[in-house]
Protein backbone atom coordinates (compact mmCIF):
# COMPACT_ATOMS: atom_id res chain seq x y z
CA UNK A 1 0.00 0.00 0.00
CA UNK A 2 2.85 2.36 0.83
CA UNK A 3 4.50 2.17 -2.63
CA UNK A 4 1.18 2.94 -4.31
CA UNK A 5 0.58 5.90 -1.99
CA UNK A 6 4.15 7.09 -2.53
CA UNK A 7 3.71 6.79 -6.31
CA UNK A 8 0.44 8.73 -6.10
CA UNK A 9 2.01 11.55 -4.05
CA UNK A 10 5.04 11.61 -6.34
CA UNK A 11 2.93 11.85 -9.52
CA UNK A 12 0.67 14.52 -7.96
CA UNK A 13 3.73 16.58 -7.07
CA UNK A 14 5.07 16.40 -10.64
CA UNK A 15 1.64 17.21 -12.03
CA UNK A 16 1.53 20.39 -9.96
CA UNK A 17 5.02 21.40 -11.16
CA UNK A 18 4.17 21.32 -14.88
CA UNK A 19 2.84 24.26 -16.86
CA UNK A 20 1.15 24.66 -20.19
CA UNK A 21 3.33 25.60 -23.13
CA UNK A 22 3.54 29.36 -23.60
CA UNK A 23 2.97 31.36 -26.76
CA UNK A 24 5.90 31.89 -29.13
CA UNK A 25 6.81 34.95 -31.22
CA UNK A 26 8.30 33.79 -34.53
CA UNK A 27 10.25 35.79 -37.14
CA UNK A 28 9.65 34.17 -40.54
CA UNK A 29 11.06 34.38 -44.05
CA UNK A 30 8.15 33.19 -46.19
CA UNK A 31 7.37 29.82 -44.52
CA UNK A 32 10.75 29.30 -42.85
CA UNK A 33 11.31 30.17 -39.19
CA UNK A 34 14.39 32.35 -38.71
CA UNK A 35 14.19 33.13 -34.99
CA UNK A 36 11.75 32.67 -32.14
CA UNK A 37 11.21 34.22 -28.71
CA UNK A 38 9.29 33.15 -25.62
CA UNK A 39 8.56 34.87 -22.30
CA UNK A 40 11.66 36.33 -20.56
CA UNK A 41 13.72 36.45 -23.79
CA UNK A 42 15.43 39.68 -24.88
CA UNK A 43 14.43 41.18 -28.23
CA UNK A 44 15.82 43.99 -30.44
CA UNK A 45 13.50 45.38 -33.13
CA UNK A 46 12.45 48.48 -35.04
CA UNK A 47 9.17 49.98 -33.86
CA UNK A 48 6.60 51.61 -36.15
CA UNK A 49 8.05 55.04 -35.26
CA UNK A 50 11.37 53.84 -36.85
CA UNK A 51 12.97 53.81 -33.39
CA UNK A 52 15.09 50.77 -32.49
CA UNK A 53 13.97 49.23 -29.21
CA UNK A 54 15.44 46.70 -26.80
CA UNK A 55 13.53 44.88 -24.14
CA UNK A 56 12.65 41.77 -22.23
CA UNK A 57 9.43 40.02 -23.24
CA UNK A 58 7.16 39.79 -20.21
CA UNK A 59 4.10 38.28 -21.86
CA UNK A 60 2.92 37.11 -25.27
CA UNK A 61 -0.81 37.37 -25.89
CA UNK A 62 -3.04 36.58 -28.90
CA UNK A 63 -1.67 39.26 -31.23
CA UNK A 64 0.50 41.38 -28.93
CA UNK A 65 3.69 41.20 -26.96
CA UNK A 66 4.37 43.05 -23.73
CA UNK A 67 7.96 44.22 -23.56
CA UNK A 68 9.80 45.81 -20.64
CA UNK A 69 11.90 48.27 -22.67
CA UNK A 70 15.33 49.47 -21.60
CA UNK A 71 18.30 51.47 -22.82
CA UNK A 72 21.95 50.98 -21.96
CA UNK A 73 24.39 53.86 -22.14
CA UNK A 74 27.87 54.71 -21.00
CA UNK A 75 28.07 57.23 -18.14
CA UNK A 76 30.96 58.31 -15.89
CA UNK A 77 31.08 56.95 -12.35
CA UNK A 78 32.17 58.90 -9.25
CA UNK A 79 35.85 58.62 -10.31
CA UNK A 80 35.23 59.73 -13.90
CA UNK A 81 35.66 56.29 -15.49
CA UNK A 82 33.01 55.12 -17.95
CA UNK A 83 30.52 52.52 -16.73
CA UNK A 84 27.43 50.99 -18.30
CA UNK A 85 24.07 52.18 -16.97
CA UNK A 86 20.74 50.50 -17.75
CA UNK A 87 17.49 52.46 -17.61
CA UNK A 88 14.22 50.52 -17.71
CA UNK A 89 11.23 52.36 -19.22
CA UNK A 90 8.47 50.04 -18.11
CA UNK A 91 6.02 47.68 -19.73
CA UNK A 92 4.89 48.48 -23.27
CA UNK A 93 2.21 46.62 -25.20
CA UNK A 94 3.16 46.16 -28.85
CA UNK A 95 0.99 44.70 -31.59
CA UNK A 96 2.84 42.34 -33.94
CA UNK A 97 2.13 44.63 -36.91
CA UNK A 98 3.94 47.50 -35.12
CA UNK A 99 7.27 45.69 -35.51
CA UNK A 100 8.51 46.95 -38.88
CA UNK A 101 12.13 45.82 -38.88
CA UNK A 102 14.66 43.40 -37.47
CA UNK A 103 18.44 43.72 -37.43
CA UNK A 104 20.23 42.16 -40.37
CA UNK A 105 22.87 39.49 -40.20
CA UNK A 106 25.64 40.92 -38.04
CA UNK A 107 28.21 38.48 -39.42
CA UNK A 108 27.95 39.78 -43.00
CA UNK A 109 30.05 42.86 -43.70
CA UNK A 110 28.02 44.12 -46.65
CA UNK A 111 31.18 45.37 -48.37
CA UNK A 112 30.13 43.89 -51.71
CA UNK A 113 26.48 44.93 -51.45
CA UNK A 114 26.67 48.41 -49.89
CA UNK A 115 28.85 49.96 -52.63
CA UNK A 116 31.83 50.86 -50.45
CA UNK A 117 34.21 48.62 -52.41
CA UNK A 118 33.26 50.32 -55.69
CA UNK A 119 33.63 53.78 -54.18
CA UNK A 120 37.01 53.08 -52.57
CA UNK A 121 38.39 51.43 -55.69
CA UNK A 122 37.28 54.12 -58.12
CA UNK A 123 38.37 57.00 -55.86
CA UNK A 124 41.76 55.35 -55.46
CA UNK A 125 42.07 54.94 -59.23
CA UNK A 126 41.16 58.60 -59.88
CA UNK A 127 43.68 59.80 -57.27
CA UNK A 128 46.42 57.56 -58.61
CA UNK A 129 45.69 58.54 -62.22
CA UNK A 130 45.83 62.26 -61.42
CA UNK A 131 48.98 61.88 -59.32
CA UNK A 132 50.79 59.84 -62.00
CA UNK A 133 49.74 62.25 -64.75
CA UNK A 134 51.12 65.22 -62.81
CA UNK A 135 54.28 63.28 -61.88
CA UNK A 136 55.03 62.28 -65.49
CA UNK A 137 54.12 65.68 -66.92
CA UNK A 138 51.25 64.29 -69.05
CA UNK A 139 48.04 66.15 -69.80
CA UNK A 140 45.70 65.53 -66.89
CA UNK A 141 42.60 66.16 -68.97
CA UNK A 142 43.86 64.59 -72.20
CA UNK A 143 41.46 62.53 -74.33
CA UNK A 144 42.53 59.06 -73.12
CA UNK A 145 43.07 60.15 -69.54
CA UNK A 146 39.71 61.94 -69.42
CA UNK A 147 37.97 58.78 -70.67
CA UNK A 148 39.58 56.69 -67.90
CA UNK A 149 38.67 59.25 -65.23
CA UNK A 150 35.10 59.34 -66.59
CA UNK A 151 34.78 55.55 -66.33
CA UNK A 152 36.11 55.63 -62.75
CA UNK A 153 33.68 58.44 -61.89
CA UNK A 154 30.83 56.33 -63.32
CA UNK A 155 31.90 53.37 -61.16
CA UNK A 156 31.98 55.71 -58.13
CA UNK A 157 28.45 56.90 -58.96
CA UNK A 158 27.31 53.28 -59.28
CA UNK A 159 28.76 52.53 -55.83
CA UNK A 160 27.03 55.60 -54.39
CA UNK A 161 23.67 54.54 -55.86
CA UNK A 162 24.22 51.05 -54.46
CA UNK A 163 24.93 52.50 -51.00
CA UNK A 164 21.70 54.52 -51.09
CA UNK A 165 19.73 51.36 -51.83
CA UNK A 166 21.47 49.17 -49.20
CA UNK A 167 19.72 48.50 -45.87
CA UNK A 168 21.55 46.91 -42.94
CA UNK A 169 18.27 45.70 -41.44
CA UNK A 170 15.36 43.54 -42.56
CA UNK A 171 12.01 45.22 -43.32
CA UNK A 172 8.74 43.41 -42.70
CA UNK A 173 6.64 42.91 -45.80
CA UNK A 174 5.94 40.23 -48.40
CA UNK A 175 9.08 38.22 -47.70
CA UNK A 176 9.51 38.64 -43.92
CA UNK A 177 6.84 38.58 -41.21
CA UNK A 178 6.25 38.24 -37.47
CA UNK A 179 3.73 35.75 -36.16
CA UNK A 180 2.55 34.56 -32.76
CA UNK A 181 2.02 30.83 -32.40
CA UNK A 182 -0.32 29.94 -29.58
CA UNK A 183 0.79 27.19 -27.22
CA UNK A 184 -2.65 26.80 -25.64
CA UNK A 185 -5.21 24.25 -26.76
CA UNK A 186 -8.35 25.69 -28.14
Amino acid sequence: MRPVLLLFVFSAFFHLQTWAQSDVLVFKKKNQNIQSWVKDDFIHFQYVTTQWMDGKIKRIANDSIFVNCYITRQVPNQFGFPTIDTSWFGLMGIHVSEIIGMPGNRYKSGMFTNGSLLKIGSAGYIFLNLFNSLENGEAVFGSTNLRNIGIAAGVFLLGHLQSLRYKSYIRMGKKYSMQIISGQKG
